[in-house]
């Protein structure tokens, strides 16, 4: 079986880190910028989806542009040893982009998006605090987004 370690080495650090900036380029041009051949860069792709290092190829987004311009944040408190129930009833809330399960203030920190605030509202209201189990809610509204990246980028000192 192979593991992770096996399959983290320069060159993987390399296409992981090219196809962090844009997933849709070719193979044959990933080669080009390593200077490896097409078919040792399908392969290692390949060894690593199969590793779960890559889990899917997928597309960012500009939310703002497509309406979904109102971000927030939602610390929850959960009765103790549901957490598991919590945050799979939260998974299927599709507004609900991602679900930390924490240890201070809150059990769950949840970041959610919304098209306007009378969405917001209907989703706090309506969908997540009217889930059982939930003790306490906090909604921290994002005034303005300066950052917002999906992964850090991996450096050769990771192997």
């Amino acid at each position: 079986m192979t593991t992770s370690h096996d399959v983290i080495d320069e060159i993987n650090l390399k296409i992981i880190n090219i196809l962090n900036k844009d997933s849709s380029l070719p193979f044959v041009e990933i080669a080009k910028q390593i200077g490896i051949s097409d078919a040792t860069v399908h392969i290692r792709v390949r060894r690593l989806i199969a590793a779960g290092i890559i889990k899917k190829f997928t597309i960012a987004l500009d939310n703002n542009k497509l309406g979904y311009d109102h971000l927030a944040f939602m610390g929850i408190n959960i009765e103790p040893g549901t957490a598991d129930e919590v945050t799979n009833s939260l998974s299927s809330i599709e507004e609900v982009l991602e679900i930390h399960e924490m240890h201070g203030r809150f059990d769950l920190l949840l970041k959610i998006r919304a098209k306007n605030l009378e969405e917001m509202r209907d989703i706090v209201v309506n969908k997540i605090r009217k889930l059982p189990r939930i003790i306490e809610t906090e909604l921290m509204t994002a005034l303005k987004t300066r950052k917002e990246d999906h992964m850090v980028p991996v450096m050769d000192s990771a192997i």
